[in-house]
């Protein structure tokens, strides 16, 4: 009997030792461990002119915010490291700054890697842990630095919104994007959101003119971002690059379709050159599925538990990937497959973050690559006639462009006697030299430089009067304008 008694007692401290252990397992992080592992982010920067492309900006001076994540990893937002060109970091409890380095940066996703040499900063960090999205007025708190002050600091509110939104880093990338009524201040980018010791996003943007509100990556961007850069290279997000409407909400088009009752999904009504969906979808058919998941009439479906746009299912995907969609087309029902691509245009229109921007000179006619940051640099979009509006908005689009690599646009003119009064060519599109269709910044070099005449016309896109050059006077004079104007090389391609 007392041994059955000893037993028991044994099997209840062994059964309460464990529960205490998984207790133990599943508590969050102390507040303090946390702290320990925000990090204070220094970033020196330094721009090139897209005008001017042979010539630097000032040192810019910012501070932001990161944090430890597993294999002695800091994570942190892109536009916090962007042009980096010297980075410090600092602990919470000591002053020694050690300097670090950007390993990995996503300005699709606006998040980047930093790594810092010196083991010794790693000492008494302990890695923050993803956790899923946050249910909706559910309490979150953010760390950082934010102006203000040099301590860290500690903010809560509620998550009030879970959609899909344009990042403002890049400018024209959409990802989910989870809404706060904790204000989002310069220097709490790249910081930590956590909810029950777990990070569930990262801040990186606020709202102008919206009191009290900001937004946070949520984990599961930035765990794609990690799958992402795991091979060591970043591919950056898939695009379905499929432009619907939600016509299927009308009786008379459902009609006209012949689909069925009960069956719900979203119109193609425009597809983009050179991605996956170009060859295996057409106009007018109707998006019934994708990756298995019904797509409701207003473009939606139900994933994890929570509505969001079809198109989340793709966010999801690595590239490369295969996903399957359920398509209505000609009275029937099919399925096709899509490969997950990035969406490569021709006219680079993201932020120019990160980006040396190409040049060539040719009697002090300075050519770059048209792009938006070209745009933002000499005038912003007002500025550029509007030939150039259309050729920016059409360029992805129109099959007629597939062929061009890039489009080279005249920034400047270096005045000279061999190129008087050409000023007013400058923002204007290279279509053809001596008639020769342009294709990129390179094309235009060889038609330049190996030119079997003399006199060299360049025509403009949407301008009806050439540009004439002497070919002869161009290459003797090319050498002291350069010198003249400071510009230490002709080219950079």
């Amino acid at each position: 009997m007392k041994r059955n008694v000893h037993h028991g007692l044994q099997m209840l401290f062994f059964f309460a030792l464990s529960l205490v252990s998984a207790l133990a397992v599943a508590a969050p992080p102390p507040e303090n461990d946390i702290k320990q592992s925000v990090i204070k982010i220094k970033c020196a920067s330094q721009t090139y002119s897209f005008v001017e492309p042979w010539k630097k900006t000032q040192v810019q001076l910012a501070v932001g915010t990161g944090f430890i994540i597993s294999g002695n990893r800091i994570l942190t937002n892109a536009h916090v490291v962007s042009d980096a060109i010297y980075l410090e970091v600092q602990k919470f409890t000591e002053a020694e700054r050690y300097p670090a380095k950007v390993e990995y940066i996503s300005h699709c996703t606006d998040l980047a890697i930093l790594k810092v040499d010196d083991p010794k900063f790693y000492k008494g960090l302990k890695p923050l842990e993803f956790g899923p999205l946050p249910d909706l007025d559910s309490e979150a708190t953010t760390y950082g630095y934010p102006m203000g002050g040099l301590q860290l600091s500690i903010t809560r509110g509620v998550v009030s919104r879970i959609e899909m939104n344009t990042y403002a880093h890049s400018g024209i990338d959409q990802h989910l994007t989870i809404q706060t009524d904790a204000a989002i201040n310069p220097g709490n980018s790249g910081g930590p959101v956590m909810q029950n010791g777990k990070v569930i996003g990262v801040a990186f943007q606020g709202v102008n003119g919206g009191e009290n509100l900001g937004y946070m990556i949520p984990s599961i961007v930035v765990k794609h971002f990690l799958e992402d850069i795991a091979d060591g290279k970043v591919d950056e997000f898939p695009d379905l690059a499929v432009q619907y409407r939600a016509y299927c909400l009308n009786r008379t088009f459902r009609k006209l379709m012949g689909l069925p009752d009960g069956m719900t999904g979203v119109v193609v009504a425009k597809l983009f050159p050179g991605m996956p969906a170009y060859k295996k979808l057409k106009v007018m058919d109707i998006i019934l599925t994708i990756g298995g998941k019904d797509i409701s009439n207003d473009g939606f479906i139900i994933l994890d538990g929570r509505k969001v746009n079809f198109e989340e299912v793709m966010e999801r995907l690595q590239v490369g990937e295969t996903l399957n969609m359920g398509i209505w087309r000609d009275g029937k029902r099919k399925t096709v497959s899509l490969k997950a691509a990035t969406w490569k245009m021709p006219i680079p229109s993201r932020n120019p973050y990160g980006v040396v921007p190409r040049y060539y000179i040719f009697g002090g006619l300075a050519f770059t690559v048209f792009s938006k940051g070209y745009i933002s640099a000499s005038g912003g979009w007002g500025a550029l006639p509007l030939c150039l509006k259309e050729l920016y908005v059409n360029a992805h689009a129109e099959p007629k462009y597939t062929a061009y690599k890039e489009f080279p646009v005249l920034a400047k003119v270096l005045p000279d006697e061999v190129n008087v009064n050409m000023e007013k060519f400058t923002g204007q599109v290279v279509e053809t030299v001596n008639g020769i269709t342009i294709h990129s910044l390179v094309e235009l070099k060889n038609a330049l430089e190996k030119s079997d005449g003399d006199l060299i016309e360049i025509k403009f896109m949407g301008c009806d009067v050439p540009l004439v050059i002497s070919r002869k006077d161009a290459v003797a004079k090319n050498a002291s304008i350069l010198l003249k104007y400071h510009v230490s090389a002709k080219e950079r391609l």
